[in-house]
């Protein structure tokens, strides 16, 4: 779940630039925002938390937490995120995090994952291998030479191959999770000389279908109108379903990288 404190901390970034560009659309963007094709590379460092349970179709299965039954490790990973303006204040925004986990737990009760059981203090091996993909259509409603300020569509999709073992019994369950969800969302980035702070804010609920929210803040040192370094802070929480199968995955991190505009 995202915080009261993120989400107070969301609106505030995302806040800043209503007032910054409170100026007339004819004024000219910031002349970093002069580009085409924008590409960035960081490194997440998320801590993971949450849940999962695969059932059968007459019977649910356990719920799995993904730290306290399955031990799945801390690991830091890293994003490629990309953006094409087609012209001022319209892009096709998209992204790619890598997704690697790896746990090894002794059960402390009998479970049930996709019809298999598995038995209580036996000895269980998870990997959890795939992506966070996202996908947007961006339109800035209010720009001007401190930034800009506007909505987005698009998707979020969890992509991830599952494979949980039990060596002592032979037991073993492998599936692939891929749900892709919607989203709408607001964003904005405001300028001041070589410093620039941006905020994004997407999620969308849809009831037995699950639901996905994703907050990311940071600010950018830019070195020229074409690099920049930046750093800051992202949210996921994705909880998609499909039928008796339910995830609830959640990272939250710093991130670090640098920004190329061409």
């Amino acid at each position: 779940m995202i915080s009261r404190s993120q989400a107070c901390a969301a609106a505030f970034v995302l806040a800043l630039p209503a007032g910054v560009f409170a100026q007339s659309t004819r004024e000219g963007l910031p002349s970093q925002e002069h580009y085409s094709i924008r590409a960035e590379y960081l490194w997440f460092h998320p801590d993971l938390s949450g849940t999962m349970q695969k059932g059968t179709s007459d019977a649910e299965g356990s719920i799995l937490d993904l730290n306290d039954d399955l031990a799945l490790e801390q690991a830091n990973t890293w994003e490629i995120r990309g953006a094409i303006q087609f012209k001022p204040g319209v892009k096709l925004r998209g992204s790619y995090t890598k997704l690697d986990y790896h746990g090894e737990s002794t059960l402390a009760e009998n479970i049930s994952y996709g019809g298999v059981r598995f038995f209580r203090n036996t000895n269980m091996v998870t990997t959890m291998k795939g992506a966070y993909y996202s996908g947007d259509l961006e339109w800035d409603f209010v720009k001007g030479p401190g930034g800009y300020f506007g909505a987005l569509a698009g998707l979020r999709m969890l992509d991830l191959d599952r494979v949980l073992v039990s060596p002592a019994d032979g037991q073993r369950v492998a599936d692939t999770w891929r749900v892709p969800q919607p989203v709408i969302g607001v964003t904005g980035r405001a300028y001041a000389k070589r410093l620039s702070l941006e905020g994004t804010f997407a999620g969308l609920t849809l009831g037995s279908r699950g639901s996905v929210y994703e907050f990311d803040g940071g600010g950018r040192f830019h070195f020229s109108d074409r690099l920049a370094a930046e750093a800051g802070y992202r949210t996921i929480s994705a909880k998609p379903k499909d039928g008796l199968d339910t995830v609830e995955f959640h990272l939250s991190g710093w991130h670090f990288g640098l920004e190329l505009s061409l």
